[in-house]
C-alpha cells in the first residue's frame, strides 16, 4: 500500500486505488469507445471538407493556425456578451467541447494505468496526446492548430484528474471510517 502524505490538507491519500479486476474489461471497453469518439472529433470532424484540401500548406497554415495563447478563446467570450444570442452556439460549443474533450481521461488513465495516477506523468500524457493531434491536424488539414483548443482541452483534464482525486479521496475516507466503525 502506497500512502502519499498531502502537507496542505493534512491526510494520507491512498494512491493505489483499485479498481475491481471483474470490471476492468468493462472500463477498457468504454475506454475504447471514448477514445474512437475522440479520435473522430479531432481528426475526422467537420473541418475535413474539400475547402481546407485544395489550399497550399502555407495558405492553411495562415488560415487556420493560431499560436497566440486566448485569441480565440477572448473572441468567443466577447462574441457570447456581445448580446448577438442568434448566433452563441458556435463560441458555447467550441468553448466548451474543448474543455470537457480531455475530462474522460482524467477518470481513465489513472484508473488504467498506475503510472498515470501521478499528476506529473497524466499532465504530461495528455500534453504528448494533444500535441500529436494538433500536429497531425496541421499535417492533414483536418482542423485548426489553436493555442486556445490546447488550453481548454489541458484544462479539461486536469479538472477531469482532479474529480479523479477527489473521488479516491471519498472513497478512501469512507472506508477509512467503515474500518474504524469495524474495529470498535
Amino acid at each position: 500500500m502506497c500512502l502519499k502524505y498531502d502537507k496542505y490538507r493534512k491526510v494520507y491519500i491512498n494512491l493505489r486505488f483499485k479498481v475491481n479486476k471483474k470490471y476492468i474489461w468493462i472500463l477498457w471497453v468504454i475506454f475504447g469507445i471514448y477514445l474512437i469518439i475522440f479520435l473522430y472529433a479531432t481528426l475526422f470532424g467537420h473541418r475535413s471538407g474539400s475547402y481546407y484540401s485544395d489550399m497550399t500548406i502555407g495558405e492553411y497554415i495562415a488560415r487556420s493556425v493560431n499560436l497566440v495563447p486566448f485569441k480565440t478563446i477572448s473572441l468567443y467570450i466577447k462574441w457570447i456578451f456581445d448580446g448577438n444570442r442568434y448566433n452563441n452556439y458556435i463560441p458555447l460549443t467550441n468553448l466548451g467541447v474543448n474543455l470537457i474533450l480531455l475530462f474522460p481521461m482524467g477518470f481513465f488513465l489513472p484508473n488504467l494505468f498506475d503510472r498515470l495516477r501521478n499528476f506529473i506523468a497524466y499532465l504530461s500524457t495528455n500534453i504528448l496526446i494533444l500535441a500529436l493531434i494538433e500536429t497531425i491536424q496541421l499535417i492533414t488539414k483536418r482542423g485548426s492548430f489553436d493555442v486556445d483548443d490546447f488550453i481548454l482541452n489541458i484544462l479539461g483534464a486536469i479538472i477531469g484528474y482532479l474529480v479523479w482525486l477527489l473521488t479516491v479521496q471519498i472513497i478512501a475516507s469512507t472506508k477509512k471510517k467503515s474500518h474504524k466503525r469495524n474495529n470498535e
